[in-house]
């Protein structure tokens, strides 16, 4: 099996010349030559590209390296919920007093339009984080939530060894816990990929209901899992529109009536057993569950390859789920 880190790897010319299995972490999508160098690298094989097979470590592809082999396996996410299950995290629902929330790091295109978006539609009550230095965008203040290691960059914040789930918990659980809808930006903008992070869990978590801003069937892809992503309130057609920016203005236009904070508020009140629904369906981890289905779906070499990679992720986190598995499959 091969493995490549799909934001850095670039094609260097290299040729496959058998069938592999090729597991990409994470979305790779390389926004400056505007390609995916993993298709270049099926394209330039010496046997079939059809007889690779790819590992997406997310929820899902609709573009053009759909046409390949490919399973997409969630470990990432079954990893990042694992650890918000660890976390213990105390909700509180009396909160609520504002409408929206958003969380920036990096500086992504979608992310910096997001801020654009907020100002031209006038959008107040939210609370949100902006780890970033200076804000050269607008007038919108950047934020300083740090455990006090964590190196501040100009549009960015390297956080060390903090997992997600404790910097949730100890430092920006307020911020969705006051609020009644995240604006979600994951990371994929001109992907039609559907990616889901940690950006999604806090939102869920945190008792929210969720609009991406830019990305591709997130909503569906969760649904599918099995999570309510409140199609009844929230417009969710944007996120299959073809054109990425109008995937991010058309989430909030589509979906403006929400943003009044006696009405959301009533929204929440009315749905909280909803709302408790998928806090309690996150804490099962069905991204671990859609793992081993996976497994169990597939055939030798793939299975060998999937086992291995579930069972040496983040420091062999799931050794003892695979070890189970194994003993009764």
């Amino acid at each position: 099996m091969i493995e490549l880190h799909g934001p850095t790897y670039k094609y260097r010319g290299e040729r496959l010349e058998k069938p592999e299995i090729i597991y990409i972490n994470d979305h790779c999508f390389d926004e400056d030559d505007q390609c995916f160098h993993v298709k270049t690298l099926l394209e330039n094989s010496t046997c079939d590209p059809g007889l690779h097979t790819l590992i997406f470590d997310h929820v899902g592809h609709d573009d053009e390296l759909s046409k390949y082999n490919s399973i997409c396996f969630p470990i990432f996410l079954a990893s990042e919920c694992q650890e918000f299950i660890e976390q213990d995290i105390n909700l509180n629902w009396k909160l609520k007093r504002r409408i929206f929330n958003f969380s920036i790091n990096k500086p992504r295109i979608h992310r910096k339009f997001l801020l654009e978006e907020i100002e031209r539609l006038g959008l107040t009550s939210y609370r949100h984080s902006l780890a970033w230095k200076h804000n050269p965008i607008n007038d919108i203040k950047v934020t300083d939530f740090k455990f006090g290691p964590e190196i501040a960059m100009e549009q960015g914040i390297k956080n060390g060894n903090f997992k997600n789930a404790k910097t949730y918990d100890e430092l920006l659980k307020p911020i969705f816990q006051d609020t009644c809808i995240s604006i979600i930006t994951e990371p994929c903008f001109y992907e039609r990929e559907a990616m889901v992070t940690e950006k999604t869990l806090m939102a869920l978590i945190g008792g929210t209901i969720p609009i991406w801003f830019g990305g591709w069937k997130n909503a569906q892809s969760l649904a599918k899992l099995g999570f309510d992503v409140f199609e009844d309130v929230v417009d969710h057609s944007y996120e299959t529109l073809d054109d990425p920016r109008e995937r991010c203005t058309q989430s909030l236009e589509r979906n403006l009536h929400l943003f009044d904070l006696e009405k959301i508020q009533n929204i929440i009140k009315n749905n909280r057993h909803r709302l408790q629904y998928n806090v309690d369906l996150l804490l099962s981890n069905p991204f671990l569950q859609e793992c081993f289905e996976k497994v169990r779906q597939s055939k030798e070499p793939l299975r060998s390859s999937l086992l291995r990679t579930m069972n040496a992720f983040r420091n062999n986190m799931f050794q003892p789920q695979v070890v189970e598995f194994k003993r009764f499959n």
